[in-house]
């Protein structure tokens, strides 16, 4: 079958890329109603926002061969359902076993359907037209995350609602993505012999395992930040509607530089430097929150300073893998990426219950950019190491 227009197509896969963003932020904007209902402690909150994401560390490195196998409509459609039954258990879940194992499922279809739209943008754009669409593509992402800190609340008392609105509107997703993709899109010869997955070249192994854990620990930061603001807001006397609307403003902030801000900043030189000091920016955004400064624009500052880095890190990725050694590479980049968002949000849960602060999950967002500098640090000495071993030798 004909496929669709290639703009259409990137626009319906936006819808259930913001689907995603929803149902990972629901349970922080829902955060507050939760412990003492569905989540016994603070810790198990941390645990239940870092699940979405564990799946995706065994699903990170076969996903390249489920696409080469099944084909991309396959697997996107998959994702998309088993985020649907993941979340439709979480929103009935009597107790926090139950919702873990929802969030479980659906972080597993969620890891197959990341994997499956940057390919699928990949094969139908080049060229010009590729970082635009592009950066629609990783926009949707944060717009999911805003909207559910901004309306999920609006369930008042009733978690439960919310939780399955989130759902809702990822089965939603499901025939509009099936549209959007019609059987016999897949590109040509995709779907023939699955290649034998290559090794890393010696020389890369330094680069990459550096970009993977700057790219954890930059994330990280963010998903603690933004599943944690709300109880710290509403600690500071805020509603829960009214902290859900103020911690929104991160995901609203990073998107007039998401698209464009990586590119821009490369334009000036210097991207690492650059990208040390956006990140160094969010950690002092961030004290200054926790310190008692106005959230409004603490927070405004840290979701603009968040957005150029994101592009950079990707586009680091590229520079350290060698062409035959991505399919591999990239299986082990997004497997740092689902580890460090599994563990470290429950990490700073907690320390939020051994501290009994509200404040401590934003300071441990701080400690995980702090650690991300330092990976940005090792990347520079990788890079610098490999740019002087392709030098010529003087004469």
């Amino acid at each position: 079958m004909t496929p669709r227009n290639r703009w259409l197509e990137l626009l319906l896969i936006g819808v259930a890329r913001i689907a995603m963003g929803v149902q990972f932020q629901a349970v922080g904007a829902l955060g507050p109603l939760l412990v003492g209902n569905l989540v016994p402690d603070w810790t198990a909150l941390g645990t239940l926002i870092g699940a979405y994401s564990l799946a995706g560390v065994a699903v990170a490195l076969p996903a390249g061969w489920l696409l080469a196998r099944f084909g991309d409509r396959r697997i996107l459609l998959a994702g998309v359902a088993l985020m649907t039954l993941g979340g439709v258990v979480v929103a009935l879940a009597p107790g926090f076993g139950m919702a873990l194992l929802g969030r479980l499922v659906a972080g597993g279809g969620s890891a197959l359907l990341t994997i499956a739209c940057a390919k699928r943008v990949l094969d139908r754009f080049a060229g010009p037209a590729l970082a635009p669409a592009m950066g629609v593509m990783l926009s949707a992402w944060p717009v999911g995350i805003a909207a559910a800190l901004l309306l999920l609340p609006l369930a008042g008392e009733d978690f439960r609602l919310g939780l399955a609105g989130s759902a809702a509107l990822c089965g939603l997703a499901l025939p509009l993505l099936a549209w959007a993709v019609p059987k016999g899109a897949d590109p040509e010869g995709q779907r023939g012999p699955v290649a034998r997955m290559a090794r890393l070249l010696p020389g890369e192994w330094g680069g990459l395992l550096a970009v993977g854990a700057l790219w954890a620990f930059y994330n990280a930061a963010f998903a603690v930040l933004l599943g944690f603001a709300p109880a710290f807001l509403v600690a500071q006397g805020a509603s829960p509607a009214e902290a859900g609307a103020v911690a929104s403003l991160v995901g609203w902030a990073i998107l007039p530089l998401l698209p464009l801000g990586g590119a821009l900043v490369e334009r000036l030189g210097r991207p690492l430097l650059a990208c040390a000091g956006c990140i160094l920016g969010m950690a002092a955004a961030l004290l200054g929150l926790v310190a008692g400064w106005p959230a409004v624009p603490m927070l405004v500052a840290c979701g603009l300073l968040s957005a150029p880095p994101a592009s950079l890190i990707m586009a680091c990725l590229g520079r350290v893998l060698s062409p035959g050694s991505r399919p591999f590479g990239v299986g082990i980049h997004y497997m740092m990426f689902y580890a460090g968002m599994a563990v470290l949000p429950a990490l700073a849960g907690l320390l939020r219950d051994v501290t009994g602060a509200p404040a401590t999950p934003i300071l441990a967002a701080v400690g995980f950019l702090g650690a991300s500098l330092v990976a940005l640090a090792a990347l520079g000495v990788s890079l610098a190491a490999a740019a002087a071993a392709q030098a010529p030798l003087p004469r």
